[in-house]
């Protein structure tokens, strides 16, 4: 939601921002039996309240949910090898896949089916899913979004060197851009 209200103030400005997504890692360890708890479906029925377009629909018990954040930011570095343009297709797609589609993003067959869906390089994406680089990568992003942006909540977006946290209203984004310019 925040990655939306934040394309949409951008395209409102001549200049054009580049954007750079760093990584916060939700579930750093794969949960055995994951679940959708009612502290997330509070989160995710006022998200689909606020942004009624984007379609987000809570997860239904028994439906499999994620049991860990990393193999879904491990395919979306895989993605950005393929170039801006595939990187935002697939990042974009991920996020419909999860919070519309309601697959379960740390499923390696899940996620090929994103990239194939996305216009990637399959083989060249499965390759690059398997390179150790990519997890220190990741991890990396994940101390860098803690320690120097205090991260703390997902959304975290940094526009320029404003931290902004959670869904914010459009109107932040536009006072933190218009900030930039």
């Amino acid at each position: 939601m925040a990655e939306v209200r934040l394309n949409t103030v951008l395209g409102g400005f001549v200049q054009r921002f580049s954007l750079r997504r760093v990584g916060y890692i939700l579930k750093p360890e794969t949960v055995a039996f994951p679940t959708f708890s009612s502290e997330r479906r509070g989160h995710w029925l006022r998200a689909a309240a606020a942004e009624p377009s984007l379609g987000i629909r809570p997860w239904i018990q028994g439906e499999r949910y994620p049991g860990s954040s990393v193999p879904a930011l491990l395919a979306a570095h895989a993605a950005r090898r393929q170039g801006d343009e595939a990187s935002d297709t697939f990042h974009f797609a991920l996020f419909r896949t999860f919070l519309v589609e309601n697959r379960d993003i740390s499923d390696g067959a899940v996620l090929e089916a994103v990239a194939l869906q996305s216009g990637l390089d399959l083989d060249r994406f499965r390759i690059d899913c398997t390179d150790p680089k990519l997890k220190e990568a990741v991890y990396g992003e994940y101390l860098e979004a803690i320690d120097l942006w205090k991260a703390e909540a997902v959304p975290t977006i940094i526009v320029g060197e404003e931290r902004i946290e959670g869904a914010a209203p459009p109107a932040v984004y536009q006072a933190a851009v218009a900030r930039l310019s």
